[in-house]
């Protein structure tokens, strides 16, 4: 909840903000909220300490972003993300909930007459910050795993609707999010399917 409450003041600061800009430079700032699903697998560099997902069924996505175009094809998104995660450590089979928030910066290249018109392609960094870890005994486990991790994502969308667009991100984690001093460790492997909504073009 305390990382919901964040991203709902983060989100507040990001309306304020861009009200001010777009009020002199109309059509340059964008921004709204974001609702998707989490599709992720794990890419283990060992059988002998390994983690699987628990199922694959996918989790929900909740953020916020900011976008702006510097030509009629050309742009930057940022996005704010939080979502969860569960899976096994197969040795002890011993289910792990994660849940994470995802700062990304993704330049954009849209193939439409205009900037957020029609088909286009992201892609960039990202950083995933581990919030809280606990297992189903609800011990907190946080500090067995790497808090910060660095990854990269590319992707595609598509504005389907004059407030809407439908986007797609395939993530790699660089870095992994559970390591051994014996060199085995574990990374995140996610696809994102998403609803963005356009609220900048909504409330103008």
């Amino acid at each position: 909840m305390k990382n919901l409450i964040l991203i709902l003041a983060f989100f507040v600061t990001t309306i304020v903000a861009a009200q001010e800009i777009t009020n002199e430079k109309e059509h340059e700032l964008s921004y709204g909220i974001t609702i998707g699903t989490n599709f992720y697998n794990i890419a283990n560099n060992n059988k002998a300490d390994s983690f699987i997902p628990e199922n694959l069924a996918p989790a929900l996505v909740l953020g916020v972003y900011g976008e702006y175009n510097f030509t009629k094809n050309t742009g930057v998104k940022l996005d704010v993300l939080y979502y969860s995660k569960d899976f096994l450590f197969d040795i002890k089979n011993t289910l792990f909930k994660m849940h994470f928030i995802d700062l990304s910066a993704n330049f954009k290249y849209d193939f439409g007459e205009t900037y957020r018109e029609g088909f286009y392609l992201i892609g960039g960094p990202k950083i995933s910050i581990i919030t809280d870890a606990t297992s189903d005994n609800e011990e907190d486990y946080k500090h067995h795993f790497e808090t910060l991790n660095l990854g990269a994502q590319l992707g595609f969308g598509w504005r389907v609707h004059k407030y809407i667009d439908i986007q797609t991100k395939l993530e790699y984690e660089i870095t992994p999010f559970f390591k051994l001093d014996n060199g085995h460790n574990s990374k995140f492997i996610n696809a994102i399917l998403s609803a963005n909504f356009d609220l900048a073009r909504i409330i103008n």
